[in-house]
């Protein structure tokens, strides 16, 4: 009775993760690719010149966190739409939305 409640268990929790995997790196804006414009990914969105904020949402100005490499600290950051620069993907490591508007 009990492998039984938790092969159900199992099985639920996996659907559950399935069903609410974050989207945020998935999320690809359009781009005409035949004049060789890359398309940007929603949120994240580093290249070899430097490290981007993406934001997709045209209503709205978003906080976003930046985390940063060698132990330095992070920092908030409003983003308007569109395309952020944060700087060099030397100093930066990764940003991410905070889920509050500014």
């Amino acid at each position: 009775m009990r492998t039984r409640i938790l092969k159900a268990m199992g099985g639920t929790l996996a659907a559950l993760a399935l069903t609410t995997a974050p989207t945020y790196a998935s999320t690809v804006a359009s781009a005409d690719s035949a004049a060789g414009v890359r398309a940007a990914a929603c949120g994240w969105d580093p290249d070899a010149f430097g490290a981007y904020y993406n934001h997709c949402n045209s209503n709205s100005n978003v906080v976003i966190r930046v985390e940063r490499h060698l132990g330095l600290p992070g920092f908030d950051r409003c983003v308007k739409p569109g395309r952020t620069y944060l700087g060099s993907t030397s100093e930066i490591r990764y940003a991410w939305y905070k889920g509050v508007l500014c």
